[in-house]
């Protein structure tokens, strides 16, 4: 008969595998984005702007801008892509 301690310590051992197994296979899993384009008042610009943005496939967050109207060329973005930590866009004004 096994000692209980053996066991622990297999089951212990065994766990923490699967633990270590599952972490690495969603941190190898590579980030899932889909574009999305909007309309909105920009409070760091004080302008209308039309940006596209790539946000997380499962959760929507904003994870990059590509392109903003109030630059030229629109995609040389060189405002520090602050609306990303926006949490609510301002509607566009008229």
């Amino acid at each position: 008969m096994i000692h209980p301690i053996v066991t622990l310590a297999v089951v212990l051992a065994v766990g923490a595998g699967l633990a270590l197994l599952v972490w690495r296979m969603f941190t190898r899993v590579p980030r899932i984005t889909r574009p999305w384009t909007g309309h909105f008042w920009c409070p760091f610009k004080q302008r209308n702007v039309t940006v596209e943005f790539q946000e997380e496939a499962w959760d929507g967050k904003r994870v990059d801008l590509d392109s903003c109207s109030a630059f030229a060329p629109s995609t040389a973005v060189t405002c520090g892509r602050r609306c990303l930590d926006v949490e609510t866009l301002p509607p566009a004004r008229t």
